[in-house]
């Protein structure tokens, strides 16, 4: 599904003749040009050579926070739409089906992923800050969240800033 063992790779390198050395030099060269993405200090031990599960699980999560407050809402999604906030396990609340079809990247190494792309912080007590996932407006007067949970707003003269830049910055 995309998720390549890196022994897979060390097998087939050994294949057509590469030791693993020269397997690891052609990663560092198919990570740099785009072909496949390999974080060799974060999650050494998988190649990503299709993006589908990690944009599927980058897009659910983030998904997960814009679920319209309501009788079904449960606690861990209003956190993370309130505060930005979400534990691990919550991980396995919105990816039941990805681990249903045995795939490979584990909640550890997804974790892993989006703290190296900036993308999410771990901040202590089992929590994880997804900026992203808060909403881009100001909470109403009569909102029920405490003025310590006021939403980042993204914007620099009246205009939005792209995401990107703001919120790695917010989560160096």
């Amino acid at each position: 599904g995309g998720i390549v063992p890196k022994s897979e790779c060390y097998k087939t390198g050994e294949i057509l003749g590469m030791g693993r050395s020269d397997v690891d030099e052609a990663l560092k060269y198919f990570d740099k040009v785009g072909l496949l993405l390999h974080y060799p200090d974060d999650v050494p031990d998988l190649v990503f050579t299709k993006m589908d599960s990690l944009i599927s699980r980058l897009s659910r999560l983030i998904t997960a926070s814009f679920i319209t407050p309501g009788r079904c809402v449960t606690a861990p999604y209003k956190r993370l739409r309130e505060k930005g906030l979400f534990k691990k396990s919550f991980l396995r609340t919105i990816f039941e089906d990805h681990y249903e079809s045995g795939e490979e990247l584990s909640d550890d190494n997804f974790l892993k992923i989006l703290e190296c792309l900036k993308i999410s912080v771990h901040v202590g007590d089992g929590d994880y800050f997804l900026p992203s996932a808060l909403s881009l407006e100001p909470p109403v007067d009569d909102s029920p969240l405490p003025m310590s949970c006021v939403p980042l707003v993204y914007s620099w003269d009246e205009q939005i800033l792209p995401h990107g830049f703001f919120l790695t910055l917010v989560v160096e």
